[in-house]
């Protein structure tokens, strides 16, 4: 997941040009920030969200980060923003399922595992397995577990993307793999908390 320092920091040179070009009002400029981070966009969604909707909150997110791309700031990489982005949006859309239950269930997270054939064979059955125990998780516990452990970013940036310290995150994940690790021993869910 991480790119070499030297590749990110000619990104981070490209990235800053195509904002640039997009607060300037070339709107276009945006299609290059979409391309390079649509695949890790809709990865943090497939893992948070139904795969109904993943495609609807990934292209949620892309518009919210164009209409509010002055707001970004260059303290963070701008993939780190954008991964908040996602988040909150997955987290909207929690909220607004909660109140409309009746329209869908909980149940079809997509966990794919997708690196070769190998990989997919032995990963379906883990992945589906893994998916159900998420699933039972609060939106919490899961998007930290996806964010540290699936898409492999590290402690500072989850923090930033979830709002918390660094300390927190990193008692926060403790747990959540703990629960975790209980749900997939055969011991269900403890303290579910959405």
């Amino acid at each position: 997941m991480t790119e070499p320092v030297e590749d990110r920091d000619h990104g981070d040179d490209e990235e800053r040009a195509w904002i640039a070009r997009c607060l300037a009002g070339d709107r276009a400029a945006f299609r290059p920030l979409v391309t390079r981070y649509a695949r890790m966009v809709h990865g943090v969604i497939a893992r948070l969200a139904p795969e109904a909707d993943v495609d609807d909150l990934a292209q949620q997110t892309f518009l919210a980060a164009f209409e509010h791309l002055d707001q970004y700031r260059e303290a963070s990489r701008f993939s780190t923003w954008l991964c908040q982005i996602a988040v909150n949006k997955v987290r909207d859309e929690h909220r607004a399922a909660r109140r409309r239950p009746e329209l869908r269930g909980d149940d079809d997270y997509d966990m794919r595992y997708e690196e070769g054939p190998e990989d997919q064979a032995l990963g379906r059955e883990h992945g589906l397995r893994l998916a159900a125990a998420l699933a039972q998780l609060g939106a919490g516990d899961r998007e930290l577990l996806v964010l540290k452990y699936v898409m492999e970013e590290g402690f500072e940036t989850v923090a930033e993307i979830l709002g918390t310290s660094v300390g927190a995150a990193k008692v926060r994940a403790l747990r959540a793999r703990e629960r975790l690790r209980r749900i997939l021993s055969g011991g269900g869910a403890y303290g579910r908390r959405d």
